[in-house]
């Protein structure tokens, strides 16, 4: 018989409790690891018995009715101002960077043909472009071309699509 065994929360080895004679010690006992273990026990639980879903609902609601959220949250601001005083400001810098940002483009990618871009009529050729002349581009795996207009197009230019 083992005489060790691993904890299923922790993952460390430890001595087995001599006094867990017919059962299988799976959790250490440190607090996090035992909290560990109640809380699988419930959500098996939960999932398993109908009846003890229902008592536990029931208990919850008879908590949150003798202490309702609105109330311990008033009590808890009026007894940390300060907190809530750094709270306004966090606030107001959020919201001033939210009125920035909508004000700006929404464009996302700046360097995207749009229809007011191009004249859509017209013969356009795409060259090789020469990244090495400019350094400031920073996606070096994108197909970046040259865009060249070719106004009055000569027939050695028109390749034929079909």
């Amino acid at each position: 018989m083992l005489k060790t065994f691993i904890c299923q929360h922790c993952g460390e080895m430890f001595n087995k409790n001599p006094r867990l004679k017919a059962q299988q010690q799976h959790y250490c006992g440190s607090k996090e690891c035992q909290q560990a273990r109640k809380n699988r026990w419930e959500a098996e639980r939960l999932k398993s018995s109908p009846e003890y879903k229902k008592k536990r609902a029931e208990s919850k609601r008879r908590w949150y009715k003798n202490k309702p959220g609105d109330k311990y949250q008033r009590e808890y601001r009026n007894a940390h101002s300060d907190y809530c005083d750094g709270n306004r400001k966090k606030q107001l810098s959020r919201k001033q960077k939210r009125i920035t940002v909508s004000t700006r483009s929404k464009i996302v990618k700046t360097d995207a043909l749009t229809k007011e871009s191009l004249a859509i009529k017209e013969l356009y050729v795409l060259l090789p472009y020469d990244k090495s002349k400019h350094e400031e581009i920073v996606n070096t795996d994108a197909l970046i071309v040259q865009l060249l207009s070719i106004s009055g197009t000569s027939p050695d230019l028109v390749l034929d699509s079909s």
